[in-house]
């Protein structure tokens, strides 16, 4: 019987002993998956410590592209209303030039009638007189509307081109 408890105890102690190893191993294995760990926290707290410190840039990288942009699109607005604006003293012009056209055309009725039926011939030569000085003064507003409609026309081809230039700047 003492051989047997011998033998009870002595696997005991190696179930003990077992234990006791398993126990170690599971520590070792806690302190590398704990170190492990630690390097996977560094790399991270790393990482964000490098993004946090670019942040600042990118920041103001977006601020000067933002206002890159916002200055871009008040050119835009500018050259747009500047070009509305000449576009309407275009067609402001256009219409005085029409109506001066038309004068015109009324006045050369108005002379013709004068001069070309032979019933006519008797008329005074200051009647004709003021029929010339009519058409010279229409001919005057037409060439002060042509040369208004020739200056807008500038305007819009040099607006015209400054459009391009900023559609080139906002397709960049």
């Amino acid at each position: 019987m003492d051989k047997r408890l011998l033998e009870q105890v002595q696997k005991a102690l190696q179930a003990q002993e077992d234990t006791i190893q398993r126990q170690k191993q599971m520590l070792d294995d806690k302190d590398q998956d704990i170190a492990e760990l630690t390097a996977s926290l560094s790399k991270l707290a790393q990482a964000q410590t490098q993004q946090a410190q670019r942040l600042p840039i990118l920041l103001e990288q977006l601020q000067n592209k933002i206002s890159e942009q916002i200055s871009v699109q008040s050119g835009w607005v500018s050259h747009r209303k500047n070009f509305a604006e000449t576009m309407r003293t275009l067609i402001t012009e256009s219409m005085t030039l029409c109506s001066a056209q038309i004068q015109l055309v009324e006045s050369m009725k108005e002379y013709r009638s004068a001069i070309v039926p032979q019933e006519n011939l008797n008329v005074s030569t200051e009647q004709l007189k003021g029929k010339l000085n009519d058409l010279r003064k229409v001919q005057i507003k037409l060439e002060t509307s042509q040369t208004k409609m020739t200056k807008s026309q500038t305007g819009i081809q040099e607006e015209l081109r400054q459009l391009d230039k900023l559609l080139t700047n906002l397709e960049k």
